[in-house]
């Protein structure tokens, strides 16, 4: 939010405070908010007041040996505000609840996107009304309603391409019957809630980022391992989208690793090494017993078992995943210069013990290897787009960068 008015300095400086009691779960005091804040001592008692009348944060007495009036410490009240989320991968789609926190309270997972984008908006909208009816149950009718009126808004996240602001679908990878979907138009009539669409990469950065785990200062880049490979990149706490909303979409990204040629005409693109569907098809065509009739995430629990288990064919090809990623990191980092690499997505974590010590090697050939990057993997797990497209809300009401 950029005030450039009284009122919306106010609002700004409200957001601000409440962002500092939201990072800080454990309580912060008012004298800490000050500083943190860099408001004075009645600003931030105002706004203090006016956050607790809401019902968004709740003061505890801090008890200490000083004498006078005890401190107060400040924590939000997660389900005062929560948001819902969906995520429209191409092998399923995620419908979540968050809280303030973005931690998830409840979550349905519903077959795979069909041809019929109304069909399936029917389907997220359905199973949204499920889940509050189970957060309702047992309560009272009033009760109910402040469970209904809790929840503020919708995030979507779907693969690229799209168009954000217009809310559109354009073009998505691996989902053939969504061209050019009005999909928040679709969603706000069905649900009768604000909504906003980006895309899943950025979705699952922005969860990465709300819980306060980074500094301010920090530049962190985001490799989502899907159905196809994608990152994002965000410095100073703001998410780096590009011109049309298409920043990260690394595919064609030229790794090196061999002489093979892509169908764009290029050497050896990323995703002829990380297209899930052509991934799998090389395991089976390696000897190894995978179902060709189970989805994406059941054929690479198989494989990780195999990993495990000894199997030489099957941990080569996952370490010849994590060489591939690895090499994307490694131009990623010369251009992006991140403090990070956070790597996620739903079937990151059946790859992660196997594919994660050649990304680091990758990534520590960057640059000569003179800046060491430390490479992680995500919390969140298969679910970080869902999670991701809520907190896609809760930072546009509740962000005061945006």
């Amino acid at each position: 939010m950029r005030a450039t008015t009284m009122p919306q300095v106010g609002a700004r400086n409200e957001l601000v405070v409440l962002r500092a009691i939201r990072v800080s779960p454990e309580g912060v005091e008012q004298s800490d908010l000050m500083e943190r804040c860099g408001l004075s001592r009645q600003a931030v008692s105002q706004i203090t007041r006016r956050l607790i009348d809401r019902g968004l944060v709740r003061a505890a007495p801090v008890h200490t040996r000083r004498r006078g009036k005890p401190a107060m410490s400040m924590q939000v009240e997660p389900r005062a505000m929560l948001a819902a989320g969906a995520h429209l991968d191409p092998a399923h789609i995620t419908v979540t609840l968050v809280d303030m926190l973005a931690r998830p309270i409840l979550k349905r997972s519903l077959a795979r996107p069909g041809e019929d984008p109304a069909a399936d908006v029917e389907r997220i909208a359905t199973a949204l009304e499920d889940m509050l009816r189970e957060l309702g149950a047992g309560l009272s009718d009033q009760e109910k309603e402040a469970v209904h009126r809790s929840v503020q808004g919708i995030g979507v996240a779907a693969p690229g391409g799209l168009d954000a602001a217009r809310g559109e679908v354009l073009d998505p990878p691996w989902l053939p019957g969504w061209r050019g979907v009005p999909l928040l138009d679709l969603i706000r009539d069905r649900t009768g809630l604000p909504a906003v669409l980006d895309k899943d990469t950025n979705a699952a950065l922005t969860a990465e980022y709300w819980p306060g785990r980074f500094a301010a200062g920090e530049t962190v880049l985001y490799l989502y391992v899907g159905a196809g490979v994608g990152s994002a990149v965000a410095g100073d706490g703001t998410i780096h989208r590009g011109s049309t909303v298409q920043a990260g979409e690394i595919g064609h990204l030229p790794t090196g690793v061999d002489d093979a040629r892509c169908g764009c005409g290029r050497m050896s693109c990323l995703g002829l090494y990380t297209d899930m569907d052509r991934f799998l098809a090389k395991a089976r065509r390696a000897g190894l017993p995978l179902d060709r009739h189970t989805g994406h995430a059941s054929a690479l629990a198989d494989l990780q078992r195999a990993a495990r288990g000894g199997e030489a064919a099957a941990r080569g090809l996952i370490e010849e995943y994590g060489a591939a990623l690895g090499e994307a990191a490694r131009t990623l980092i010369s251009i992006h210069d991140p403090h990070r690499i956070i790597i996620g997505g739903p079937y990151w974590g059946y790859l992660d013990e196997h594919a994660t010590p050649e990304v680091t090697r990758g990534a520590a050939r960057a640059r000569g290897g003179a800046h060491e990057v430390l490479v992680t993997s995500s919390t969140f797990g298969d679910d970080v787009g869902a999670i991701g497209a809520a907190t896609l809300f809760l930072e546009r009401e509740l962000s005061p960068a945006t």
